[in-house]
């Protein structure tokens, strides 16, 4: 276990001071024409990180728009579609001379859409973006535990339902049958689909691909439903090759903005440990037989500090 020292709580934020600093020396490699704004996560993209952005951007820039080109850092690894396409509004409302993402390591799921919304993507070589298709979390009544599942996931499940019933196997597809979730469930998990290449299309045809809605299209069509796993690593080739436009980072900042990504990474080993701090000073109080009834890893940093 890492315990958090005094030293290390101060480090929290004297990290957030050199991410600052790296970013304020980007703003300057960038010149007067653009100005730098952060959107770093450490956890999903949702409605309330709408509002604080939303805060950010009045603090700095008061209601906008900008007169010039608003360059984001991006680092998410995904979250809600709703909220991220309603914060692309946001940002081209103030970016409205121009919207640029620079994306140092991860731009997963609606963070990807968050940075289709723009006219121009940067990735370090490293950096990825992710595929588009929702990721269901739904519980299983049937058997009273929770699954998470993209919907590109039911019809390959019912092309397999459908061959057993072909290859004469009625036994195992029936049995395959009831356990699917009831039709109108489906029907909607399905749509959701959908509703990801929707607004996908919407953002494409209005930004970096604007006027050409065929390639949106076949972009918006690639993203959500082109790719066998979630988690599918979309670097700046693989990018390139599906018609976004991007680029590589400029190596005048590229320095910073892997730093920013470097910082992002002891910030969250730190954060992680500050946490299983407060966790094992909330289980001291508790009664021995309860103790013994938690999951070890909630336990086995108590234990061996004992």
């Amino acid at each position: 276990m890492v315990v958090v020292s005094e030293n290390q709580e101060k480090s929290l934020a004297s990290i957030d001071k050199e991410i600052a600093a790296c970013v304020d020396e980007i703003d300057k490699q960038l010149g007067d024409g653009s100005s730098c704004f952060p959107i770093l996560l450490d956890n999903e993209i949702e409605p309330s990180v709408v509002d604080d952005v939303y805060d950010h951007l009045q603090g700095r820039f008061g209601f906008g728009p900008l007169d010039k080109e608003l360059v984001v850092i991006l680092e998410s690894g995904g979250g809600d579609i709703d909220a991220a396409y309603n914060l692309a509004h946001l940002l081209r409302r103030y970016g409205s001379k121009g919207l640029k993402f620079i994306i140092p390591r991860w731009a997963k799921s609606a963070a990807t859409l968050l940075a289709c919304s723009g006219n121009e993507i940067l990735m370090t070589p490293v950096a990825e973006l992710g595929p588009l298709d929702p990721q269901i979390t739904e519980t299983n009544l049937l058997e009273g535990r929770i699954e998470q599942f993209s919907p590109l996931h039911i019809e390959s499940t019912l092309e397999i339902i459908r061959e057993e019933y072909k290859n004469g196997n009625k036994e195992l597809a029936d049995g395959l049958m009831q356990r699917l979730q009831y039709p109108l469930t489906l029907g909607n998990i399905k749509n959701s689909l959908e509703l990801s290449k929707q607004y996908l299309v919407k953002l494409l045809t209005s930004g970096m691909l604007k006027g050409d809605a065929e390639k949106a299209k076949a972009v918006a069509t690639r993203l959500t439903e082109g790719y066998a796993d979630h988690g599918f690593c979309i670097n700046i080739e693989e990018a390139h090759s599906i018609g976004l436009v991007v680029n590589e980072v400029p190596g005048e900042y590229l320095p910073e903005v892997w730093k920013i990504h470097k910082l992002l990474v002891e910030k969250g080993k730190l954060e992680d440990a500050r946490l299983q701090k407060e966790m094992m000073e909330r289980l001291k109080g508790l009664p021995p037989d309860l103790l013994e009834r938690l999951p070890p890893e909630l336990t086995e940093g108590r234990q061996s500090n004992s």
